[in-house]
Formats: structure tokens, sequence, C-alpha cells
């Protein structure tokens, strides 16, 4: 199993009970050293007292009355969250890198953020099968629509070759023509620990990545009546 380490620079300012606190640090990733940014960082304690690292990773975490043995909460997408006493913070913080399952093979988050957060079209075999897809769906919301695509399958088609799926780091998907609609959302799902697509069409139509490499994207709908629907690299 690959495992990486989150590391945290932290130092505590004016721990006695009673007096202004505050913990200042700085998280970065162990595997790079990059700063980790989006970190969130809270006390368990104290309902509201949170924030999330900046950019160079670095966060400052106001607190008010905190006893030395309260628990600090850090937590990280693609990371095992982790709870320690403000008395035992030593000079870094280490969180486990979880591990998420595409297809048959194991994936770091980094990795799967390199390979996802790209352009993608529908490759050039896989066209029929989206806009099958594409038809399957409208005919459950607007069969009238659908059955004017189904007498016109080749104006469907086309418009598919042009269509681009844009995989954002803040978990969205931007579309242009795709048959995704104009609402989705990429997710790693922490307790099954694989990657999805989530449609927003009312239904919120799940979408399983079963493969993702440099050069393919595979995602199967959670229907067995859906074929699967191959993306490759747009540029």
């Amino acid at each position: 199993m690959f495992k990486s380490i989150l590391v945290g620079l932290v130092s505590l300012a004016s721990l006695t009970s009673g007096q202004a606190q505050t913990v200042t640090g700085r998280v970065v990733s162990q595997t790079n050293g990059a700063p980790l940014s989006h970190v969130t960082v809270r006390l368990e304690s104290q309902v509201g007292v949170t924030t999330t690292t900046d950019d160079n990773g670095t966060f400052h975490l106001p607190l008010t009355a905190a006893t030395s043995d309260a628990q600090l909460l850090i937590s990280h997408l693609g990371y095992q969250a982790k709870a320690l006493p403000l008395n035992r913070l030593g000079p870094t913080i280490a969180l486990e890198e979880s591990l998420y399952q595409i297809g048959e093979v194991v994936i770091r988050y980094e990795r799967v953020r390199e390979l996802l957060l790209k352009r993608w079209k529908i490759d050039e075999g896989s066209v029929v099968a989206v806009a099958d897809n594409a038809i399957a769906e409208l005919q459950q919301s607007d069969s009238l629509k659908a059955k004017k695509l189904l007498q016109n399958p080749g104006s469907l088609r086309a418009a598919l070759k042009l269509a681009r799926l844009v995989f954002l780091a803040d978990g969205t998907v931007k579309t242009k023509f795709g048959p995704l609609g104009a609402s989705a959302e990429w997710q790693l799902d922490e307790q099954e620990h694989t990657l999805r697509i989530v449609r927003k069409n009312g239904r919120n139509t799940l979408m399983i990545v079963v493969e993702l490499t440099a050069d393919r994207l595979v995602v199967c709908e959670s229907r067995l009546d859906r074929q699967p629907e191959v993306y490759i690299p747009a540029n």
C-alpha cells in the first residue's frame, strides 16, 4: 500500500488559561514538499472554531479558552482525519493518505487529481454508446424530446463529438454540449474509496469511474442497462 505523510509545522502561542490563544502552522505534503491548501483545522470542543490553510499551506486558528488537552482536528480530502490534543502537538502532524480503487487499480488521491483535472472528449468509438445513454436518460424526463432525437440520431452524435468535460479542483465538472448536463460533480467516496461523477439532473444520476489513466477515462452508470462511456484527453 502506498502511503504519503502530511507534515505540518505547528506553533502555539499564549496557552495560558483565560488568555487569547492562537494555533499557527503550515501544512505541506511530505511526498513532494508542496504546501497543501484547503486543509481543515478546527477545535473539537468549540463550535465554529475552524479555519483552513491558504495557498501557502498556512493556517491561523484563534482560540478563546481552550484547555491544553483540547482536541485539534485536522482533515483533508484524500487523507485520514486525525485528532490531537493541543498539549501533544509536536513539530509535525502526520496524516495517512487514503487510497482509491479505480477499476483494477489502487491509486493515490494526488494521482487521481493529476490524471483527472483536464479536458476530456468522447472517444470516437464511444459516441454511439454515449448518445444511446443520453437518449435513454432523456426518455425518463422528456419523452417528446427523446423521440425527436431518436428520429435524427446523427445530429446528437455530431454534437457529442464536440462535447468537452472539464474537471475542476473544486469538485465540479464543466460541460460543453456534454451528456452529463449543465451541472455535475466529481466525488471521492471516503467510505467506498471510489471515484464517482454525480449528475445533478433531479435524480442525481450516479456514474462510477472504472478506469482512469493518462489516456482514458471510462465511466459506468450505476444502472446495469447503460453502456460504459469512454473519454480521451481533448488536448
